[in-house]
């Protein structure tokens, strides 16, 4: 073969524009500048290596067909003496008897088969899954985890669904649609993000004529389907309009979980999968600003606990929840006026902070407290957490609490401005204002602090190791193992940490104006990391967003940062 020189690494858009590429991720300089979708590098490490396997074949084909025509050319060996039922008897049965049997087989087959029996010493077989199998193994690795320390777990029934017998088609086309999705955006390849459309078009199709019957709208299949397709639109966004698309099946999701009714809390599965959508669907209505499906809520106050974490934790849970819904319905308060809606934002956030003193001691996390600048984390204290999903939920308190105080902000300077005389003297707004700054302050301190261990720089404690936390007790020796290394060192394929959950907490966190030009630059990385990790597109357009707010950024001091992580050790915020 003639030497053509050593393969470009640039990307298709610059290779085929003969100009030179920087190689960036997730998209490099050249296509950025000039607006085109940069679809990602080509796998130097295969492009060492062509799959001969056909050729050889074929090869291997042609010579045993000679070696056969010589031996039947040639005279009849002598006859050999054989034991009945030993290997050389089965191997001649075989020649004979299932040639027989075979009319259809050629003569060259035949041929192949008499000299070269299938035998399992003589076959070798190589096995290589599929696009779809490939594009499956990543979704469970990156989206799947199994409930440990606490009984709550993420798609950990997907995989026992998908390995019954006669699974339904709009199961299986919505898996695919949803994972084909994500692994398209991690390895950057369009041709599987077409296959990805098309799989997401028929189980769209296929969901829509399910929905027309009751008995189909009801089932398992259909339900997570539609949860899947939601998902879908998050892999694949793009902008607003593909998050109008996943609230309208995180809608028909809620309607479907609330005409299956009490029945479906009977099965594990039915209760496992309401309990992980509840949360989605609450995440859903604080990110769109929209309201909370009744019918999911009165659902919810129905579920009797299930284990004994669920009987220790509901009237702790149930009210944490009912907080949550009372924020929602605040938010949708388009009427009220100001001094109304800072008042009832002040009082929310004070049952936060008495919740906060009341929760389950597993809840509570610890913080690791460094001594100088880490090349891999943005300041200077990162959180350990006994399981992923109490990241996931104290993740999810925190945008609402920096939506309370934003909305506090927000309401004061419209009672100043619109109002005559103003709503509130000058001493309610430097008092109110100023502690509004502080609290936001330290709440997107704490969405950063979490990101070490969710993003795997640090690993999650195993189940018996995970002791819950005091604030009396010390922790400095049980946590000196926890030393930050670099993203993903950590992250089990086994077991999600849900890295899916952190993308919108951090994007909302750093879109504030006192939030470092040092500190954002790190959370687009972070979330470049994982758009790369996960397959999620959505974090590639956060993070193009959040770069669209540093031009105006200030570069922060030390001295700010320390005092902002100061605040957040020493007080009981969230």
């Amino acid at each position: 073969m003639p030497n053509v020189g050593k393969p470009s690494k640039g990307c298709s858009s610059c290779r085929s524009r003969k100009i030179k590429c920087d190689q960036k991720r997730p998209s490099c300089t050249q296509c950025l500048r000039v607006g085109k979708e940069c679809h990602g590098y080509r796998d130097m490490l295969s492009m060492m290596f062509k799959n001969e396997n056909e050729v050889v074949a074929k090869r291997a084909e042609k010579r045993y067909e000679e070696l056969a025509r010589r031996r039947v050319s040639m005279p009849p060996p002598e006859a050999e003496s054989y034991i009945p039922g030993s290997e050389a008897s089965t191997s001649r049965s075989f020649d004979h008897k299932e040639m027989a049997h075979q009319p259809d087989m050629t003569r060259t087959q035949k041929l192949s088969v008499a000299r070269y029996p299938s035998t399992p010493e003589s076959i070798l077989s190589v096995v290589m899954p599929n696009l779809e199998d490939q594009a499956q193994g990543f979704f469970i690795a990156n989206y799947v985890a199994p409930p440990s320390l606490v009984p709550r777990g993420q798609f950990e029934w997907l995989p026992r669904l998908l390995a019954q017998p006669n699974v339904d088609a709009v199961l299986s086309y919505s898996v695919n649609a949803v994972s084909l999705a994500g692994f398209a955006t991690a390895v950057k390849d369009p041709t599987i993000l077409r296959k990805s459309r098309i799989a997401y078009v028929s189980a769209l199709n296929m969901t829509n004529d399910a929905l027309r019957v009751k008995e189909t709208a009801v089932k398992d299949s259909t339900l997570i389907s539609v949860i899947l397709l939601g998902m879908y639109e998050n892999i694949v966004y793009k902008d607003k309009r593909s998050a109008a698309a996943w609230s309208k099946h995180v809608n028909g999701a809620c309607t479907l979980l609330y005409l299956r009714g009490i029945e479906q809390f009977r099965s594990e599965a039915g209760r496992h999968i309401f309990h992980q959508f509840y949360g989605t669907a609450t995440l859903a209505a604080l990110e769109m600003g929209i309201p909370f499906h009744v019918g999911m809520r009165k659902l919810y106050e129905g579920l009797q606990p299930s284990s004994n974490y669920d009987r220790q934790v509901q009237p702790w849970s149930t009210r944490l929840t009912r907080v949550m819904h009372d924020f929602i319905s605040l938010t949708q308060d388009k009427t009220s006026d100001p001094v109304h809606m800072v008042n009832a934002a002040s009082a929310l956030d004070r049952e936060l902070d008495v919740l906060k003193t009341v929760m389950p001691s597993v809840w509570r996390y610890r913080n690791v407290q460094l001594e100088r600048d880490s090349v891999y984390h943005s300041g200077r204290v990162y959180s350990i957490y006994a399981d992923p999903w109490i990241a996931q939920m104290w993740n999810r308190l925190r945008p609402c609490r920096l939506h309370l105080h934003r909305l506090i902000q927000e309401n004061i300077t419209k009672g100043c401005l619109e109002y005559d005389p103003p709503l509130f003297s000058l001493e309610q707004i430097s008092s109110q204002m100023e502690v509004s700054e502080r609290i936001l302050r330290a709440t997107t301190v704490g969405v950063i602090a979490s990101v070490p261990q969710i993003t795997g720089m640090v690993p999650f404690p195993t189940p018996l190791d995970a002791q819950p936390a005091s604030a009396s007790s010390s922790h400095d020796e049980d946590l000196s193992s926890y030393t930050l290394h670099a993203l993903g060192t950590f992250l089990n394929p086994a077991k999600s940490p849900g890295i899916m959950h952190l993308i919108w907490p951090l994007y909302l966190s750093s879109t504030f104006d006192f939030v470092s030009y040092e500190r954002r630059q790190w959370v687009i990385e972070i979330l470049q990391f994982i758009a790369l990790r996960i397959g999620s597109r959505q974090a590639i357009v956060f993070a193009e967003e959040l770069k669209g707010l540093q031009s105006t950024a200030k570069k922060q001091t030390l001295d700010e940062v320390d005092t902002s992580e100061l605040f957040f050790l020493t007080s009981t915020l969230i």
